[in-house]
């Protein structure tokens, strides 16, 4: 991929975000514990997702790759809240912070049994699931190693970024956001509001990893 290629979707990509950040704006959690904490965490994933399309825009290629992890670790978490968190654990994540509810979220659970849970769980959308766990498979060895500054980065620091691995990062952040949009939508339990995300899906299909609406798969590349 060329260097011009690669600004064009960094351009498709903005507008992707300002269109999704309209939609999520237009909002609102069902007045519940477990949908207000869900909202917040897919909130804080868009959070990631910008600032990652902000740091690529910059130059700053590693700290936009290490920010892809907890967008993606967002989202596991606002969907795990949804559907297969207990009770107890939507309300310690939902109270205000201190240094006691602190320690106490900390001893949370992390993404692989997130994921395990959300498996074993009749609710939980199990094409949804199979998509997270099939983009954990493929991204996260190489997200961890730049969240945690190990040969990725390092060597990436040394040889340079090519345009189309950075491509690659942004079609897969990208499809993180599609469905945290989703994510969002269902969780304002008004069925219409899923109408703007599968128009966005189809328009936006240049800047996904795949074409596809919200209920095919969206299959990561390798980061690397």
């Amino acid at each position: 991929m060329t260097d011009e290629k690669l600004h064009r979707l960094l351009d498709r990509t903005a507008q992707f975000h300002t269109e999704v950040q309209r939609h999520v704006q237009s909002l609102l959690p069902a007045p519940d514990e477990r949908f207000v904490a869900a909202f917040q965490s897919g909130l804080l994933s868009l959070e990631h997702a910008l600032s990652t399309l902000m740091l690529v825009d910059q130059g700053l290629f590693s700290s936009a790759i290490a920010l892809t992890r907890p967008q993606f670790e967002s989202l596991v978490r606002g969907v795990w809240l949804l559907h297969a968190a207990s009770d107890n654990w939507v309300a310690k994540l939902s109270e205000p912070l201190t240094m006691e509810t602190a320690k106490r979220a900390n001893e949370g659970l992390g993404l692989a049994d997130m994921l395990k849970e959300l498996e074993a769980h009749p609710d939980a959308p199990a094409p949804i699931v199979a998509q997270l766990r099939e983009y954990k498979e493929v991204t996260w060895k190489a997200m961890n190693s730049y969240a945690h500054g190990g040969l990725h980065p390092l060597s990436r620091t040394m040889t340079g970024y090519p345009p189309q691995l950075i491509c690659d990062v942004i079609r897969n952040s990208n499809a993180v956001v599609a469905l945290t949009a989703q994510l969002q939508s269902i969780l304002s339990r008004v069925a219409e509001n899923m109408l703007p995300v599968r128009e966005m899906h189809e328009h936006f299909a240049d800047v996904l990893p795949i074409i596809h609406s919200p209920t095919a798969s969206t299959r990561g590349k390798h980061v690397g």
